[in-house]
């Protein structure tokens, strides 16, 4: 409801009017929600007034205890089309609080997007505003870019509103005097602010150091809040910025320090046990502890299920008449269906967490080999956020890894000399010998799987995605991509991908490794063996890690810390030189010049070790250059060696 109903309108105002309208503001103030509408309905003269129109149907909204979004919604469109209040002619500021409603009923609804929309349309009114709608305004367009990841944005508006508050419009620009120096600006004395709305400023500017990694700033400023022992949200905040840090026991500890039941769903539409289990679920993984971080992620979706269900207490029964669709196999066509529709107080639509901890349970579960279920989580998790390029790019990590789950199955060279003959006839100096015609289950590639970052999205202690996030993100993407072309058979796809990785201003070790494999891959299948062997030179690939190089200038990035210990294999720069050494040698092979791949295969074998793992493929190839040089009894030797199930006569 407007401050000041006795704003001027086409006609004057009278005192009587002026005073009906101030005693309908205080009544709404003290929650008198039935007096203030006996208050409004006194102003019969203006009753076909926006503001009277619109001040009614607030006041309504609240008396119902802000559960009538629907009716409410509707309106709100219905006055907007009787003053033909279109957003994308937004031109009269008597028209904003109509529209600042709508984006606030979208913001609960999560529909972020569509508020910000809105929003932009009216914050260009934030000056001739009056000061409380102004600060209502302001906060909602802070808390728009926040949902929305762009904390600078948030900052941007931030700055300008405690600029527009504490000395009433914008500060003087700084110059210069006669002899080129800067001028000294005397600003007038600021106007103090309430402590609360400090309060809730700082907590904005927090989270906005933290999507930023700026942990320093947000170390430093959350010790204001920390003074008072009773702020929840500093507390989770904290939490927060000790997770970011990697100091994971100190953020344990101050999240069981936080007292039970502290925030209560049907209060405010947040559960202080949810986040708690959900926040548990997010350390642990980071520890590497997928299989307990999964326990916690499960508890956590109990807890919401519980709240929602235990929420539902008041339910509108509709009947519908339908029919089920033929390709369900429901033999009844003509069915009454019912379904409740619940009547929930504002604050808690959209208030449960069960698709963010979903695509946190399916993170787990795709780090403890689970895929399969992991695919189920996500595919949950995508219903609501369809537009999320990581969600989609974990889904289709699922499907890789239920492809392939490991790629040390290829360096276990017991379990693949037991696959290396198919069958054996004859006895004696008649016996034949059938090898498998590949040891491993793709038929269009040899390489190995792509590997799977580890990133979690909880929804308080979550790992923002700065630059350097997104440049991960584009990278494991591509590699993916062409790994997935290499198994359809699509080489010139795969080429491309991997040469476009490479060409990416930063790229970790591993991901380099893998192009520089796939590209060889596809070059070796498109016949130009030349240029895969250049691909294959292991000086190209100086380490396997999975983070990206350090910046020039050191910032706080580094001090992020969030994700899991990998667990990808080779895991160290020796194995995956042997894997570029083996690479080589088959190229050689398929080149003709098989005694140097004999001796190329000679070094590998002599370098493996406890440490330095060797791919099992290589006993394979040395039996098939010996059988081609016509070695045939070192073959013979060879495959009686390395052949356990089968008995073979000399």
């Amino acid at each position: 409801m407007s401050d000041k109903e006795s704003e001027k309108t086409p006609e004057i105002v009278t005192d009587q009017e002026r005073d009906i309208a101030q005693n309908a503001l205080a009544e709404l103030k003290k929650k008198n929600y039935a007096a203030c509408l006996q208050h409004i309905s006194k102003l019969e003269n203006r009753a076909n007034e926006l503001k009277v129109i619109h001040n009614k149907t607030v006041v309504e909204y609240y008396k119902n205890d802000l559960k009538k979004t629907e009716q409410f919604h509707k309106n709100l469109i219905a006055i907007c089309n009787q003053f033909n209040i279109k957003i994308e002619k937004l031109d009269e500021i008597d028209h904003c609080v109509v529209q600042f409603n709508q984006a606030l009923l979208l913001y609960h609804q999560k529909q972020y997007t569509d508020a910000q929309r809105i929003m932009d349309r009216v914050y260009k009114f934030i000056e001739p505003m009056e000061e409380s709608l102004a600060k209502q305004v302001s906060l909602l367009a802070i808390e728009l870019q926040l949902r929305l990841r762009q904390p600078n944005k948030a900052l941007t508006l931030m700055n300008y509103l405690e600029n527009n508050l504490m000395y009433g419009g914008s500060i003087p620009l700084k110059g210069l005097d006669k002899t080129g120096k800067e001028k000294k600006v005397h600003l007038p004395p600021p106007k103090p602010l309430s402590e609360e709305f400090e309060k809730k400023l700082l907590k904005y500017k927090i989270k906005c150091y933290l999507m930023n990694h700026a942990l320093n700033m947000a170390s430093k400023e959350i010790q204001t809040l920390l003074k008072d022992k009773s702020n929840i949200d500093a507390m989770f905040l904290a939490a927060n910025i000790e997770y970011l840090k990697g100091n994971f026991k100190e953020a344990v500890k101050i999240l069981t320090s936080i007292p039970n039941e502290c925030l209560v769903y049907s209060d405010c539409g947040e559960s202080s046990t949810v986040m708690f289990y959900n926040n548990m679920g997010v350390i642990h993984h980071a520890m590497g502890k997928p299989n307990l971080a999964c326990h916690y992620f499960r508890t956590a979706l109990k807890e919401d299920q519980n709240i929602t269900r235990n929420d539902k207490k008041k339910r509108e029964y509709k009947k519908y008449e339908g029919l089920f669709p033929s390709d369900l196999g429901c033999q009844y066509k003509n069915l009454n269906i019912y379904i409740f529709l619940d009547e929930k107080p504002l604050y808690t639509l959209g208030g449960s967490r069960y698709h963010e901890i979903m695509y946190n349970l399916g993170i787990s579960l795709l780090h403890t080999g689970r895929a399969s279920q992991a695919f189920e989580c996500l595919l949950i998790a995508v219903r609501r956020y369809h537009r999320n390029s990581r969600l989609w790019m974990r889904l289709a990590e699922c499907c890789i890894m239920v492809h392939k789950e490991t790629n040390e199955t290829d360096f276990d060279i017991i379990k693949k000399q037991k696959e290396l003959i198919v069958d054996i006839f004859g006895s004696k100096e008649k016996q034949k010998i059938v090898l498998t015609s590949n040891l491993s289950r793709d038929k269009k590639y040899r390489c190995y799987a792509a590997c799977t970052p580890s990133t979690t999205w909880p929804f308080t202690l979550q790992s923002p995605s700065p630059p350097e996030g997104i440049q991960t993100l584009r990278n494991g993407i591509l590699i993916a991509s062409a790994y997935v072309a290499l198994c359809l058979g699509d080489y010139i796809i795969a080429l491309g991908h991997s040469k476009e990785l490479l060409e990416q201003p930063k790229i970790s070790g591993v991901h380099k490794l893998l192009a520089h494999l796939y590209a060889a891959e596809c070059l070796v299948l498109l016949d130009k063996i030349q240029e895969a062997i250049e691909y294959l030179n292991p000086e190209h690939v100086k380490d396997i890690s999975f983070e990206l190089p350090p910046m020039d200038d050191k910032t706080e990035e580094a001090l992020v810390k969030t994700n899991p210990p990998p667990k990808w294999f080779p895991n160290n720069l020796s194995s995956a030189q042997a894997v570029m050494h083996y690479n080589i040698a088959v190229a050689k092979t398929i080149r003709g010049q098989l005694d140097q791949a004999a001796t190329l295969l000679k070094q590998i074998w002599q370098q493996k070790s406890s440490v330095c793992k060797v791919p099992a493929h290589i006993v394979m190839l040395v039996i098939y250059i010996e059988l081609q040089l016509g070695h045939t009894d070192i073959a013979r030797n060879l495959i009686r060696q390395y052949s356990f199930q089968h008995r073979i006569s000399g």
